[in-house]
């Protein structure tokens, strides 16, 4: 990572590019709901099921480290239990075991040795869009009991949706508690991971440029030979095509990252769809689309420094937010811009930062010296105002840069 410019995620660049609810939920819930920052760590299914199984695989690394026998399975059932326990939801268990056999059991029947396939023979792609899958998760009381669960996720920090008009529309709408927890279960149970030669779960890599670190987070590290490797996981039903993989900014990404511990690049990728526990193994095409990803990271960043939200895609009614996870959270209740404002408690959040930095700066000063600095001021706003978001550290080379020519 290059210290000497800002730095920002990936993750949270590619959030903004689809809305930034998305990435407000990420910086400002913790503030805005009065809650401890670790207590607003889950804010979708989606993000449950990949701590869950990011959890288990961390502990089963830790436990190859000290050279124990590793059962993935029974690390993630202590995952459960601990969360359950500390969301108050241990009496939903019970439900949750049987929901998630009798989920197992149906996307069963989608698979190789299923009987139900399309009219032309062959596979689903994304069973769980499919009528046969609405029509049998209702007769099966899948439905009934998935809504049952989900009623409760709010207690663990996930929005609870609204209920479709007709019940079978559930599949369509983004997984909860009940789908987290029956996903992470099948897939510690599909996939067989290179725990041995792990040298990090979830560890970081930096894109650096020039004037920008971007990290992104590879979901394992391992050695192969004298190479490393990087492997990113997919939790979606469907397994991902090819082309989708390499476009994919994500993996794009990760051809040019540079392990945060060793300097070193990844000499390849593995893809991993952790539903069907298939892999695909890419080689890295350095510097593919930096040019794209340097822009956007810089371009997002600025806004974010600048707390510059606008309105979120949830203004233009439920549908229009399609599948996204945070979904449920920014139409729970009143709805997320009547609740909080998204443009105006960005503003509100800047003057407090500004009045702070203000009131720690000027105890330091004469009143002589803080008249000339107003005069600098009045200088100076009018130009950070046509470039705002600026970092602590551009205003300072920008200043310095000055100083220098002066």
């Amino acid at each position: 990572m290059n210290r000497n410019v800002p730095a920002i995620d990936l993750e949270m660049v590619l959030d903004w590019a689809y809305c930034e609810a998305r990435v407000w939920w990420q910086l400002r819930a913790a503030e805005a709901l009065q809650k401890e920052p670790a207590e607003r760590k889950i804010l979708s299914g989606k993000m449950l099921l990949a701590e869950a199984v990011r959890s288990a695989l961390y502990q089963g690394y830790m436990e190859r480290e000290k050279n124990q026998e590793a059962n993935l399975q029974e690390l993630l059932a202590v995952f459960w239990k601990t969360v359950l326990k500390s969301w108050g939801l241990l009496d939903l268990r019970e439900n949750l075991a049987a929901y998630s056999v009798l989920y197992e059991e149906l996307l069963a029947r989608f698979g190789k040795d299923g009987d139900i396939r399309k009219k032309d023979g062959k596979i689903y792609k994304n069973p769980i869009w499919c009528y046969y899958w609405s029509t049998y998760a209702l007769s099966s009381g899948l439905t009934d009991l998935r809504i049952k669960i989900d009623k409760e996720q709010h207690k663990a920090g996930i929005g609870s949706g609204q209920i479709p008009a007709m019940k079978s529309d559930i599949w369509k709408e983004p997984i909860g508690l009940a789908d987290a927890f029956s996903r992470s279960l099948m897939i510690i149970k599909k996939n067989a991971f290179p725990m041995d030669s792990v040298v990090g779960v979830g560890g970081s890599a930096w894109v650096n440029l020039p004037h920008i670190s971007i990290r992104v987070r590879p979901d394992f590290i391992f050695r192969s030979g004298d190479d490393l490797v990087y492997e990113k996981h997919y939790y979606g039903a469907r397994r991902p095509t090819t082309k989708e993989i390499l476009t994919d900014y994500r993996v794009k990404a990760l051809f040019s990252a540079e392990h945060e511990e060793s300097g070193k690049k990844a000499a390849s990728i593995i893809v991993r769809h952790m539903m069907s526990g298939e892999t695909e193994r890419i080689k890295p095409r350095r510097a593919a689309s930096i040019n794209e990803i340097s822009s956007m990271a810089e371009a997002v960043h600025r806004r974010i420094n600048a707390n510059d939200y606008s309105g979120p895609r949830m203004v233009n009614g439920w549908e229009a937010c399609g599948t996204c996870d945070y979904k449920p959270l920014c139409l729970s209740e009143e709805g997320l811009m009547k609740r909080f404002n998204l443009p105006l408690s960005g503003k509100t959040a800047l003057a407090r930062e500004l009045m702070k930095g203000i009131q720690n700066l000027l105890g330091k000063y004469t009143a002589e010296e803080l008249a000339i600095g107003g005069d600098v001021v009045k200088i100076l706003l009018p130009w950070i105002e046509k470039n705002p978001g600026l970092a602590d550290k551009q205003i300072d080379w920008l200043l310095y840069r000055e100083g220098v020519e002066q």
